[in-house]
């Protein structure tokens, strides 16, 4: 298996560009999202 160093979408990870605050707000955003999916995960897996 070849491990490439890009993010395991397989895309190339371009946040270069973008403002930092920008940025974390994006990262905060993904962040609350992936445990509002973990939650409803776990609340419809009961």
């Amino acid at each position: 298996m070849r491990r490439s160093p890009v993010g395991r979408s397989g895309a190339p990870v371009r946040l270069g560009y973008v403002d930092p605050k920008t940025r974390n707000r994006i990262m905060a955003g993904v962040l609350v999202l992936l445990f509002v999916v973990v939650g409803l995960a776990a609340a419809l897996g009961k």
